[in-house]
């Protein structure tokens, strides 16, 4: 019997009596029980990847003869269909893309994607976003009684729906395409307000606001794969425009470097975290840009990046989070997709 014990005696019984805790239990040990004899546990830390901000596109009627309304739009006419202006002018106003305007053609640029909804040079070079609010709920104390006795209970709600400001930095590139895109902006909700430029009619009628944003913010594990938290605003818009800085002047120095990063502030109303009907909204708007990503046509139209492939597809496909697995899956055309993997295996042969 004695014999027999010793055989059933397996290593993750013996590391349970060291330090380290057993190697399949300790996660499970942390939840179930208390270690009372204070010793640190083989559990790994939490290492989060600071993940992606996505910036969903307004809806600015960018149409010519809105915008011809201020001469400081008049750039925004270039023809050039690579020009930072024909971009700029694609990404504020994405029905220009598919002759939503009143435009009689579409107005286009090999360097907008119209079926993306968000704006990539955002996400790309964003630096840092700051300012979201805690959650944080306030409290009724009662009047003391004969013997100094009081109560509390919580006297808030835990929804945010106040307003904000969020920070973002932005590392600038070449041409200054950032302040650009943000003076352009900016000028436009201001001229709306005055009345000298106007929406499209639908926004019109809704009373709604056409230069709205929204932030999403998707905290991934270290492996870029799942999202492990989600937030985002209500809804944002820019308020600030460093401008004044490109035209700061000093001697000792060869080169302005002041605009080598860009801060915006926006305004957010309100902020909604780890809430699952952000996934389908993430989801949605995806989808209302590009109708191949609907469940009905998805998979028929689209293929699904596998995670080992995705360093192929970088810069290209459309995001979707799995709402059971919360995975951060890329999904693209077929077409395209097929015509990666023939070019792949065309390099392959040549070399092999």
């Amino acid at each position: 019997m004695a014999t027999e014990k010793m055989f059933n005696v397996t290593l993750n019984d013996v590391f349970r009596t060291t330090p380290l805790g057993s190697t399949d239990t300790a996660i499970g040990n942390v939840f179930y029980g208390i270690n009372h004899r204070m010793m640190p546990g083989a559990v790994p830390t939490n290492k989060d990847s600071f993940g992606l901000t996505f910036f969903t596109r307004p809806q600015l009627n960018m149409s010519t003869a809105n915008i011809r309304s201020d001469r400081r739009f008049i750039p925004l006419l270039n023809t050039n269909e690579s020009s930072i202006q024909r971009i700029i002018r694609c990404y504020l106003d994405p029905r220009l893309n598919c002759g939503g305007s009143p435009d009689n053609n579409p107005i286009e640029s090999p360097m907008v994607d119209p079926q993306c909804a968000f704006i990539p040079l955002l996400t790309n070079h964003l630096l840092s976003c700051s300012g979201w609010p805690d959650v944080s709920i306030d409290t009724y104390v009662s009047k003391p009684g004969a013997y100094k006795e009081v109560y509390s209970q919580v006297d808030s709600i835990f929804d945010i729906f106040s307003a904000y400001d969020v920070t973002a930095s932005f590392r600038n590139m070449i041409a200054d395409p950032i302040t650009s895109l943000f003076y352009n902006w900016t000028l436009y909700q201001s001229l709306v307000f005055q009345g000298m430029l106007v929406p499209y009619p639908d926004f019109i009628m809704r009373n709604e606001l056409d230069y709205n944003t929204r932030i999403y913010r998707l905290v991934l594990d270290s492996k870029k794969r799942y999202v492990q938290k989600i937030g985002c605003c209500g809804a944002a818009f820019p308020i600030s425009v460093p401008m004044g800085a490109a035209f700061n002047f000093e001697h000792d120095k060869p080169l302005n470097d002041s605009n080598s990063e860009i801060q915006i502030n926006f305004k957010c109303i309100g902020a909604n975290y780890q809430d699952s009907i952000i996934i389908g909204e993430f989801n949605k708007v995806v989808e209302i840009f590009n109708s191949s990503m609907r469940k009905d046509t998805r998979s028929s139209v689209m293929q699904q990046i596998a995670y080992g492939d995705l360093n192929y597809f970088n810069n290209r496909g459309y995001p979707r989070i799995d709402p059971v697995t919360y995975e951060l899956q890329w999904w693209i055309s077929k077409d395209y997709f097929k015509k990666v993997v023939d070019s792949i295996d065309s390099i392959s042969k040549t070399f092999s």
